[in-house]
């Protein structure tokens, strides 16, 4: 898409007249090349006072090497140029989910082959811009990604002059597939009609002649409009979710049996945000990749770069492999990203609150506490409490009891518990590791202290204990800790008095312990409770030990197949993280075995 197609394209779409006053409007761009129309798509956004609430971009592009065509040619880069580019750095294959503007303006960027990429797609477009389609399967492809009234504009550039059976053939592909043109196709003997347009770019809607059923929603329901919602659980995965819907206009509840937020597994001293690696390139790696990138953006947005977070990179050192370094990672403290996200003026924090009831009358659900009292009647409710969602979806009346499938992965849930070290260093050490170290544990080796605490910090761990006696022995999962350091740091690893873990210990400690929720298959489980999706009523736990990795992607996972938007993973990725998803069985022990990485 040339760089003069950008600024028409929107035009041409009745842009930004026709997204006046909606609250989303999405764009597809399948043909994103230098970005260009994103670019000036969203300064049309920033410009128009009557913008809608989220804009959601989708741009397919067949190479990653975005950046350098980011580069202006005519003019020096502007603020807009720059966030794009910084955020296109180390692209690879698939999608890759980047937030603007504080959330309100996303861009779903895909780089492979273009139908391959429309094919992992499941939302309807608003607007749509595209190159020239090749053949007639193309053309329903594009189809399938539009609602009725669909505005489009086209690059019909062909090979060959206008009026060709090719150039003819494309009208006659769309056409068939159910879009008109606002001008005629040309002639089929190169005998230009009156109302053939003189440009390139074509233009018009779709509005096939055939009835549209909602099976061409992911969800077979209508999006609900943003109402009231109860989020249960104020951890990193309740906080994320929670704040992804105030930003779409949801008003939140979220309740939480402590008296603040990020009290249990989220309340860690600090942990890292860092991919898992496979060989095989497993889903979990792959989701944990988009994750990690997604919170970093967060942490960006919301923290404070230094001293609640550090995009460091991460060196990973696994027995007998060589180190491994990861440039999209980062170590984080998540209680102060839980706060800001709970920051929003529309999330109502309710603490002290054990949620001990659902039911659902009227079409609404209503929240009890331990003593039967009314919690408030809500539209939607997000269970996002860990190991307590079990209990509480046992109160859930027979019409709306989750299906045995679902109730199985449930009952799977497992409770590990963990526990970090964490100190200031009492004397000064040389040659220690510039940047976070992950694998059999992980050791973060410089992290500002808290307010008021003076020195720099370390933080060590942590345990992987399934069984909640041996777990209670917590110097000695200290002691286990500061055994991981000849794994993680061998040059420090010594003998003699120098001894690291030595050193460490000698200084102020202090132990922090918790507990996961780990899923069968280690993998978080997100998505409405019932296949309907109808009753409003979602799930998000199973974090694990990966919850900075997992929390941010989980929420915007749950939050666009909500609102039928644009997913932030390919749909057969998603899959993974599906309630729904097939169980696979274990033939051997029941207990998982430890990972080999541990972030907490």
């Amino acid at each position: 898409m040339d760089a003069g197609f950008a600024p028409d394209c929107l035009t041409s779409c009745g842009l930004p007249h026709a997204w006046a006053n909606q609250p989303t409007w999405i764009i597809l761009d399948t043909h994103f090349q230098d970005g260009q129309a994103f670019l000036h798509s969203w300064q049309a956004w920033r410009d128009d006072p009557q913008r809608p609430n989220t804009l959601h971009y989708v741009g397919i592009g067949v190479s990653s090497d975005i950046v350098n065509a980011l580069s202006p040619v005519d003019a020096p880069a502007t603020d807009l140029h720059c966030a794009l580019a910084a955020q296109c750095q180390n692209l690879g294959p698939g999608f890759r989910r980047m937030l603007f503007d504080g959330g309100h303006v996303s861009l779903t960027l895909c780089i492979g082959d273009q139908q391959a990429m429309l094919h992992e797609h499941v939302f309807q477009a608003d607007t749509i811009f595209a190159g020239a389609v090749h053949d007639k399967w193309a053309a329903q492809l594009l189809a399938r990604r539009c609602k009725r009234g669909t505005r489009f504009c086209m690059d019909a550039t062909t090979p060959s002059a206008p009026g060709n059976p090719q150039t003819r053939a494309l009208y006659e592909w769309m056409q068939n597939a159910g879009f008109e043109w606002d001008a005629a196709p040309p002639h089929p003997h190169g005998q230009p009609d009156v109302h053939t347009p003189q440009s390139s770019h074509a233009t018009g809607r779709f509005n096939p002649r055939w009835a549209l059923t909602n099976r061409r929603s992911a969800l077979n329901t209508p999006p609900p409009s943003p109402a009231r919602c109860a989020v249960v659980g104020a951890g990193i995965s309740g906080a994320s979710v929670a704040h992804a819907l105030a930003l779409r206009g949801w008003q939140v509840s979220v309740f939480d049996q402590e008296n603040a937020p990020a009290k249990g597994a989220s309340g860690l001293p600090a942990g890292l945000a860092v991919p898992h690696v496979s060989a095989d390139d497993s889903p979990r790696s792959r989701l944990s990749r988009n994750g990690a990138r997604l919170l970093m953006q967060h942490a960006a947005h919301h923290l404070v770069q230094g001293h609640d977070w550090e995009p460091s990179g991460v060196v990973e050192r696994k027995p007998d492999a060589p180190a491994l370094w990861h440039p999209q990672a980062a170590w984080i403290k998540p209680t102060p990203l839980v706060l800001a996200w709970l920051a929003h003026p529309a999330i109502h924090f309710v603490g002290q609150t054990q949620v001990s009831g659902l039911s659902r009358e009227g079409g609404l659900w209503n929240l009890c506490d331990s003593q039967q009292q009314s919690l408030g009647s809500f539209e939607l409710v997000v269970v996002a409490n860990a190991m307590g969602c079990t209990t509480l979806l046992h109160t859930l009346p027979p019409d709306a009891q989750p299906s045995p499938d679902v109730q199985g992965k449930l009952d799977a849930l497992q409770a590990v518990h963990g526990t970090l070290s964490h100190g200031t260093y009492a004397e000064p050490i040389t040659n220690l590791p510039t940047t976070p170290i992950n694998g059999n544990g992980c050791f973060l080796p410089h992290v500002p202290g808290h307010v008021g605490e003076a020195g720099e910090q370390w933080v060590l761990g942590s345990s992987f204990e399934t069984d909640a006696l041996a777990a209670a022995d917590i110097w000695a999962h200290h002691a286990a800790n500061l055994a991981r350091l000849s794994h993680l740091v061998p040059e420090l690893a010594t003998a003699d008095d120098a001894d690291l873990a030595k050193t460490l210990d000698r200084g102020p400690v202090s132990l922090w312990s918790s507990t996961r929720c780990v899923p069968h298959d280690r993998l978080p489980l997100v998505g409405p409770v019932n296949t309907s999706a109808g009753d409003g009523l979602w799930l998000c736990v199973g974090m694990g030990s990966r919850g900075l990795s997992f929390a941010a992607l989980c929420a915007e996972l749950l939050v666009a197949r909500l609102g039928q938007e644009p997913l932030p993973v390919e749909f057969s990725l998603s899959r993974s993280l599906d309630v729904h998803r097939t169980r696979r069985t274990r033939t051997a022990d029941k207990n998982p075995p430890a990972p080999s990485s541990q972030t907490f």
